[in-house]
């Protein structure tokens, strides 16, 4: 009784100490009466004769309706979620999915089933995120279905195995091998095997070719085309028919008032009414619904396209009758949306059926509150904050009324029917509203002036180089938000070089955004990547910019040069799954590894560490950078994490924290640097949180930088608490520093600039700022509460 107690008042206090909707007062109101055991139940409510009450649970879904994730334009995945009333599904994870899921679909928190067309990255890059993203939502199990070969991605020792301080419980299975199709109370999903051209007849020969040989047959009765690894699923959803139900308007105006014979009814029994009119179900039930299939689809290559004209089951979809495709939603490429027999295909459905296409001639356009945030920070600096380069939505050849160019966001009502409609779809000139409506801003308009007034009377550095130029992809930590990405920034060198530091989840749609047609020559000069940790939001987007590299030199028609990998030696176990075991290439013939620890000086280099080839590679990397020094050092934080120093040949120095608590080995490794990019993941008054964490608060990040004496450095790696400006109390502790955001691109001449911009930001975001402050003050005052009151409880037990 005691503990009920404490439950009680800890959870009344921390619901009296805060604002709270109408909303939230009934959820308080059900939690306090279970735990005074006074819950009521529903059912005592209701009255026993009403004719509602006559309706049995029904083995359907009242709400079904496809949402487009992302429509796969350039560095986005293709994706989609079918939503219904007790379930989501997803269908393709790839890359960036996370982020999109964290912007806008609130109901992925019971997503328990994920589907994969085919073995590519773009179909499975998401998983990992999303998995984690999924444990942390309190998700207990998920089962991912589709090919043979996923296992190595699913399987939960795969990521465990990188972390040491990793700890969730959910619980990734995946579908058993001998199923054929998945189904539940709402619908069925029946799995549909595609093969190459050289497989097909090997499982499906032609009549006349059939062995009858034994040992063939039992060959065949065990590898089933299921259970090829060179599969390819689509799937055949089948939500289960609405259940015929009493319409009692009708009853009423039948003269049918008594629930015995409504009953009757219901169950299908003709009744006999009192005036001897008989009567028949279909008398007082609705009209039966039929439900046509949906259809998901890709088809990765030529080799498939036998296939897919031969199945027997996608043929029955295609015929004009009850079984006929609603909806097709088509996430093959462009090139082989257009092929002849890939038009076949898709003509042989009746008119009737909604097509719906994703490929990467579609918007790449996923967050629409970071085109929002990109347009006020271009109109405070272009320079620094240039335009995002958004791709331009194709149409040609989509003009028939069914024919449907995706696009996020985009949703199909399949129940109630309504039909396509893309009113959660970010407009193609949404960056014009928002430029138009901050000019009419008087505030704002003034703000911006009076910064730029203020720099014109500023002397700044003569030199005007171009480089080096560090260009921020991703400034949050943890996960995706709505206005910054994970860990991510490039370091152009020169002309022709450059180095990623880190790569978090979608680093490569944050490239596309901020070099649009130029991300390929970005792609094809990256000579190294540097990872400084292997916490997912540092590497999950490392697969990605590799295979996007390799595809960026062969349309160039380039000879594939290995990009030099710099991390932690543990991330090959992580390339060996992804690449060798799921891809079914080979990670070392795209990467040179050279672990971190080869660039570690005395003390810091690990007593069992051998040296090898090690020594040449790094002068290789070296000359490559044209560095004169490449420092690494242990920090203080978790999975193997490393903070570098990059010394030019001209001179300049560049140091990069990664993720750590304040660390004396960092700052000898950086002293007298021209720019420390440092992690500040908290405000400063919550240090006892950031040790924790082992992070780094603002002040902590802004001393180090005074103990390094670092010319200038930009504080990055921000909670995603602090959405469009993390809270920076006091700005005096020096104005030497800056602040990064998502596709911002500095030069070192350029440096001094930013202090300048922190108070017109905090103006322009000052309600960001007093949301912050408000919700962390009553989080202290409840936290205060609650161990002031647990303290006093255990006195009054003792």
């Amino acid at each position: 009784m005691l503990y009920r107690n404490v439950i009680v008042q800890k959870s009344l206090l921390a619901f009296l100490l805060r604002p709270h909707t109408n909303k939230e007062v009934r959820r308080f109101k059900t939690r306090f009466n279970r735990y005074t055991g006074k819950r009521t139940s529903k059912l005592q409510e209701k009255s026993s004769d009403s004719l509602q009450n006559v309706v049995k649970t029904s083995s359907f879904s009242n709400f079904v309706e496809l949402c487009v994730i992302s429509s796969g334009g350039p560095g986005t995945p293709k994706s989609v979620i079918l939503v219904t009333s007790n379930g989501s599904f997803v269908f393709n994870c790839g890359e960036g999915t996370q982020r999109i899921k964290n912007v806008c679909f609130k109901k992925f928190a019971r997503i328990e089933n994920i589907f994969i067309t085919n073995k590519s990255w773009n179909n499975l890059g998401g998983l990992y995120g999303m998995s984690l993203g999924l444990a942390v939502a309190g998700v207990g199990k998920v089962t991912v279905h589709g090919p043979v070969g996923i296992e190595s991605v699913v399987q939960r020792k795969s990521y465990m195995m990188l972390y040491d301080d990793i700890n969730t419980k959910l619980d990734i299975g995946r579908q058993s091998k001998a199923m054929t199709g998945f189904e539940n109370s709402d619908l069925n999903i029946a799995y549909v095997p595609l093969l190459p051209d050289k497989k097909e007849d090997l499982y499906n020969p032609p009549k006349d070719q059939e062995s009858t040989s034994p040992l063939s047959q039992q060959l065949l009765s065990f590898y089933t085309p299921l259970s090829d690894p060179d599969c390819t699923y689509a799937y055949i959803i089948k939500p289960n028919p609405r259940n015929q139900v009493v319409n009692y308007q009708t009853c009423i105006d039948l003269g049918i008032n008594d629930v015995s014979l409504v009953k009757k009814l219901h169950d299908g029994e003709n009744v006999t009414l009192s005036d001897g009119r008989i009567m028949c179900p279909d008398d007082v039930l609705t009209e039966k619904e039929i439900a046509r299939p949906i259809i998901i689809v890709e088809c990765p290559n030529e080799d498939y396209l036998y296939s897919l004209l031969r199945s027997e089951k996608l043929s029955e979809c295609q015929g004009d009758n009850d079984n006929s495709a609603e909806l097709v939603v088509h996430m093959s490429s462009y090139n082989m949306v257009n092929n002849p027999q890939y038009q076949q295909f898709i003509q042989r459905f009746p008119s009737s059926t909604v097509h719906m296409f994703l490929h990467e001639k579609t918007s790449n356009m996923i967050s629409e509150g970071m085109i929002q945030l990109q347009s006020i920070l271009n109109m405070v600096h272009p320079d620094i904050f240039p335009r995002i380069h958004m791709s331009k939505q194709q149409t040609e050849n989509y003009q028939m009324e069914n024919y449907i160019m995706a696009k996020p966001f985009m949703r199909y009502s399949y129940r109630p029917k309504l039909g396509i409609s893309d009113e959660l779809c970010i407009s193609d000139d949404i960056e014009n509203k928002m430029r138009t409506k901050l000019s009419k801003d008087e505030h704002f308009m003034k703000t911006v002036t009076d910064y730029k007034s203020l720099l014109s009377t500023k002397q700044f550095e003569n030199n005007k180089s171009e480089y080096p130029e560090v260009a921020f992809l991703g400034t949050g930590s943890g996960f995706p938000g709505k206005f910054r990405n994970v860990t991510s920034f490039l370091i152009n060198i020169d002309e022709g070089t450059s180095i990623l530091m880190d790569c978090g989840d979608g680093t490569i749609n944050q490239l596309y955004m901020m070099y649009g047609d130029k991300t390929d020559e970005i792609l094809i000069n990256m000579n190294c990547i540097y990872i400084s940790h292997l916490h997912a939001d540092h590497h999950l987007g490392l697969t990605g910019i590799l295979l996007a590299r390799k595809a960026a030199l062969e349309k160039a028609g380039k000879k594939y040069t290995k990009v030099y990998l710099l991390a932690p030696i543990r991330i090959k176990r992580w390339l060996h799954i992804i690449i060798d075991k799921t891809l079914h290439m080979k990670y070392y013939e795209l990467i040179q590894f050279v672990p971190n620890e080869a660039f570690m000086r005395e003390p810091y280099r690990p007593a069992d560490y051998k040296e090898e080839q090690n020594p040449a590679l790094c002068q290789t990397v070296r000359s490559l950078l044209n560095c004169k020094e490449i420092v690494a050092v242990p920090v203080a934080h978790y999975a193997c994490a490393t903070g570098v120093s990059l010394v030019h040949n001209s001179g300049w120095k560049i140091v990069y924290s990664g993720d750590t608590m304040p660390c004396q080995s960092l700052v000898e490794a950086g002293k007298d640097c021209d720019l420390l990019i440092h992690e500040a993941t908290l405000q400063s008054d919550m240090a006892e949180t950031a040790q924790e964490l082992r992070h780094s608060t603002v002040k902590q990040a802004l001393d180090i930088g005074n103990k390094m004496q670092a010319k200038y450095q930009i504080l990055t790696h921000f909670s995603q608490r602090y959405h469009r400006i993390p809270l920076i109390e006091d700005n005096s502790y020096h104005n030497r520093f800056g602040l990064a955001y998502d596709l911002m691109k500095v030069k070192l001449s350029e440096l001094s600039v930013l202090y300048d911009m922190i108070d017109p930001l905090k103006d322009i975001f000052h309600e960001d700022i007093d949301l912050v402050m408000q919700v962390h003050t009553r989080k202290k005052k409840r936290s205060k509460l609650i161990k002031e009151m647990s303290q006093n409880l255990l006195k009054e037990k003792s």
